[in-house]
């Protein structure tokens, strides 16, 4: 379930200003059981359980970024001692010849073909003709034997270098993934993920209608891990179950004492992630969160792209709806980068449109980028949804949002991303 509610960027979600989704502040828990129901046998199967993890080590991470040259070092030690082993029992042919095969995997895995080959010849002369024979009368290896192992090795390791080019992310990646997995839980567990917050702004009167919930995660060095990096990894390796529940979890008591303070009608944003969506645990969650935002009197608002939309339509539809009937606002992140927006729009029940900051960026200079945004403005209203600017960043672009009739901006310029104690909830003065 999560991130995009965990980004680096400056994004943002709606709360005030207009109302767009004509939703009840209750949360009913009514038609959840049938949407359960509904999800658990379109997918085929129950709500599944996340595994548990330990620490990633910092040898294990600098395994999975080595270089050219530390392959090689590395095989060459491994095929040294491999070697040495042979010897020191007595000659080929020995079950420890077989070791030999993993720096070939290894080698066809990272390097491709050319160094499977390159691998497997210096493995199989690793074990020539020259390396003794205890079944050999003359005590030395015959040619056929040597050569049929050399094959076999050459044949593994082209075999070996093809699946892996078959993989569409690259093993160095899947690697660090598998380790940051494991961090990821770990450091759930040991409650230190952490959640930043980052205000939207009403662009009519500079009013803060909410914030956005952003993960951060540091290392056991302190050193901190970018969400474009870590958040992808945990939605790879089935680690964003747990950390979408601790975000869900820490935004939710701090914005049950933000409404205290602040008073009600304050807009929690949390992005979900394309892998949770549709998954009827999800749904689960969000029932708590709704329940808990209207005890509280602040609005949930929930983020999704147009990548979690297209990859379970179906689904997706049931989930949005659910959360409609629930109160939460529903907010489409990352408008236009992605394929079929406008089918979205009409479809699926959608309160917000956020306009992507690469539109953004340029809208006070480019003239195309202006008229995209001032169509996709238009278009959102006459829809009966609001609009949130993501990335604004100087008081240009913030003049022509206002000038083109954007309804909530979010960015540096307006706010950056801080600690719940760092917040800054005064109102902007808007030129």
């Amino acid at each position: 379930m999560a991130e995009p509610a965990h980004r680096a960027q400056s994004r943002s979600p709606h709360a005030g200003g207009k109302n767009v989704s004509g939703a009840s502040h209750q949360a009913p828990y009514g038609p959840i059981v049938t949407v359960l129901r509904r999800l658990v046998r379109a997918r085929g199967s129950a709500p599944g359980a996340w595994l548990d993890g330990t620490e990633a080590t910092d040898a294990g991470r600098s395994w999975a970024r080595a270089g050219f040259a530390a392959s090689v070092i590395l095989v060459l030690v491994a095929t040294g001692l491999v070697t040495a082993a042979v010897a020191a029992a007595g000659g080929a042919p020995n079950p420890l010849t077989q070791l030999l095969y993993v720096p070939i995997l290894y080698v066809a895995v990272r390097h491709g073909r050319l160094g499977a080959l390159v691998m497997a010849v210096v493995a199989g002369l690793a074990v020539g003709p020259w390396m003794p024979s205890s079944n050999a009368p003359s005590g030395h290896q015959g040619f056929r034997d040597w050569g049929l192992r050399l094959l076999v090795f050459v044949l593994v390791g082209f075999v070996t270098a093809w699946l892996a080019s078959q993989i569409s992310r690259p093993f160095a990646v899947i690697a660090r993934d598998a380790w940051l997995g494991q961090a990821l839980r770990a450091a759930v567990r040991q409650r230190r993920i952490r959640v930043h917050y980052q205000p939207f702004i009403d662009l009519t009167d500079g009013r803060v209608l909410g914030v956005e919930a952003l993960c951060r995660w540091k290392s056991l060095r302190g050193r901190p891990m970018a969400p474009d990096v870590f958040i992808p990894a945990a939605e790879h390796t089935g680690a964003i179950a747990a950390v979408s529940r601790a975000v869900f979890r820490q935004s939710a008591a701090q914005f049950g004492e933000w409404a205290t303070q602040h008073g009600a009608g304050l807009t929690m944003s949390i992005n979900v992630s394309a892998v949770e969506l549709c998954k009827p645990a999800f749904l689960v969650d969000l029932t708590r969160l709704a329940a808990g935002a209207a005890e509280s009197g602040y609005r949930l608002c929930i983020e999704v792209t147009e990548t979690a939309i297209i990859a379970r339509t179906d689904e997706a539809l049931l989930v949005l709806s659910a959360a409609r009937e629930m109160g939460v606002l529903v907010a489409l992140d990352d408008f236009g980068t992605g394929e079929s927006s406008l089918a979205y729009l009409g479809g699926f029940p959608i309160d917000i449109v956020k306009i992507d900051l690469s539109f953004v960026a340029a809208v006070d200079v480019d003239e195309t980028a202006h008229a995209i945004v001032s169509a996709i403005v238009s278009m959102a209203s006459s829809l009966g949804a609001a609009t949130i600017a993501e990335g604004v960043e100087r008081p240009g672009q913030l003049r022509a949002l206002r000038d083109l009739g954007c309804d909530i901006g979010q960015g540096y310029y307006l706010g950056r991303p801080a600690a719940a104690a760092g917040v800054d909830w005064t109102r902007r003065t808007l030129a």
